[in-house]
């Protein structure tokens, strides 16, 4: 029995990297994929397990440092994760259009900081920049700044501002995540050419390419430096969340909420209401409370550890 971590999964297979650097084509083993019914696949990319090389079986996951999970698209009841065992996870998303990606960019942030893993935006096709989008990207950048996260505005095209992204992304693992067609591929082969990801062409219209990563997989984009890439993602629901966590996971609304007349206040109709005073008032986005309303009313049982 040796010890790996999973490099790439595609359906039921998964590639298993050992200590050594000797890749193995794997399966689970019969029990394994019967644990954690709550999960639809309880192994992911990033996972440290113990497997049989001679017979290409997992048999075992062994504890993860972290883990980011979706609500499962098609299985509300089950969660999907998304990656094991990070050190931050980037949400990129494209200076085209960024009001309507603003939820989807919420709904990220609050699956991260659910577990504790440090999120990053990254904001590309840069090239594709234009006046109006100036001031929509500058105003996205300050009000996620101004919430502590950090931002980069890219052209994976152009390669403009990548050597920052570059610096960021030295010594850690980390999730490369978005909608399909943002240019996450591009991204990565600019940032790791020898990883040389399928890229479709921009469609004319939307500004946006085409989905065409279709596995989760981690590449050495620098020595000791790793980036899991999956396929883009439509929907980010957060995984069975508690109402009554769900405001934590805000941090305007964690900060303002110490000043609400009742401790347990879920900012919605409750008198003496710290932050909805301050959406009154304007002193936090009303886009931010709007993702927080949605979120809450889509929660669902306590979330699961794993």
């Amino acid at each position: 029995m040796l010890q790996g971590k999973v490099i790439q999964a595609t359906g039921a297979w998964y590639h298993v990297q050992s200590h050594d650097g000797s890749v193995y084509p794997c399966k689970l083993r019969g029990k394994l994929r019967l644990q954690k019914l709550s999960l639809t696949n309880p192994v992911v990319v990033g996972d440290e397990v113990t497997f049989a090389p001679a017979v290409g079986v997992i048999h075992t996951v062994l504890p993860r440092k972290n883990y980011m999970i979706r609500r499962a698209t098609h299985r509300p009841a089950q969660g999907q994760l998304l990656a094991a065992n990070l050190d931050q996870a980037l949400l990129v998303a494209t200076v085209v259009d960024i009001a309507a990606q603003l939820s989807f960019i919420d709904n990220f942030l609050v699956v991260a900081e659910a577990f504790a893993i440090t999120p990053g935006l990254v904001f590309n096709k840069l090239d594709l920049l234009d006046t109006t989008r100036q001031g929509a990207l500058e105003a996205a950048q300050a009000l996620y700044e101004g919430l502590g996260y950090a931002t980069w505005a890219v052209s994976a095209h152009t390669r403009v501002h990548l050597d920052s992204l570059t610096q960021a992304l030295a010594s850690k693992v980390s999730l490369l995540s978005g909608h399909s067609g943002v240019g996450k591929s591009s991204l990565l082969n600019a940032l790791a050419p020898a990883a040389q990801q399928a890229v479709a062409p921009v469609g004319a219209s939307v500004s946006r390419g085409q989905h065409t990563t279709t596995y989760s997989a981690l590449f050495e984009v620098a020595p000791g430096s790793f980036v899991i890439d999956m396929p883009g993602v439509q929907t980010l629901v957060p995984y069975a969340l508690e109402k009554q966590a769900l405001r934590h996971y805000f941090p305007e609304l964690r900060a303002l909420g110490t000043h609400c007349k009742f401790y347990n206040c879920l900012h919605v109709q409750e008198p003496g209401c710290a932050v909805r005073q301050a959406l009154a008032q304007g002193d936090i986005a009303a886009s931010r409370y709007t993702s927080y309303e949605t979120m809450l009313k889509d929660t669902s049982a306590a979330m699961p550890r794993g």
